[in-house]
C-alpha cells in the first residue's frame, strides 16, 4: 500500500507540475522567452521527462534544466542551444519548443536518433 500511495503522490506532482505551473507561478509568457531567467521547476517534483514525458533514472536518464522554460527535460529534450538575452546572449541549453521559438530553425527528423547513449543503441 505504501507503494502505491508513493506511486500514486509522485504522477499527482508530475501532473501539477506540468499543467498547474500557471497557478503555482507566474509563467514567462512567450514575448518574455530568452528576456528573462526563468523560475525552475524543482528536480524532486519531477519523475519524467516534461516534454516527451520519459521517465528519469540513474543511469541512462539525467534530469535538465531549460534555461529559457525552466522545465525539467531529458539530454535528448534538451540538445539544442540558442542565445538568451538575460545571460548575454550567450548560447544555453533549451529545450527543443524554446529552440524553435527562439532562433526559428525547425528540428531535423535525423537528428532525433542522432544522440543515443550507449544503453539506448540497440546492439549489431
Amino acid at each position: 500500500q505504501d507503494a502505491i500511495d508513493r506511486k500514486e503522490k509522485r504522477s499527482e506532482t508530475f501532473k501539477t507540475a506540468v499543467h498547474g505551473l500557471e497557478t503555482d507561478r507566474p509563467a514567462l509568457k512567450t514575448e518574455e522567452l530568452g528576456r528573462r531567467a526563468p523560475q525552475w521547476v524543482r528536480d524532486n517534483l519531477v519523475t519524467m521527462c516534461m516534454r516527451c514525458k520519459e521517465p528519469f533514472n540513474a543511469i541512462t536518464r539525467r534530469r535538465h534544466h531549460c534555461r529559457a522554460c525552466g522545465y525539467v527535460v531529458c539530454a535528448r529534450c534538451s540538445d539544442y542551444k540558442a542565445e538568451l538575452q538575460y545571460d548575454g546572449n550567450r548560447p544555453n541549453r533549451v529545450c527543443q519548443e524554446c529552440f524553435i521559438f527562439l532562433t526559428g530553425h525547425t528540428v531535423l527528423e535525423d537528428r532525433e536518433g542522432k544522440h543515443k547513449g550507449i544503453l539506448e543503441v540497440s546492439s549489431a
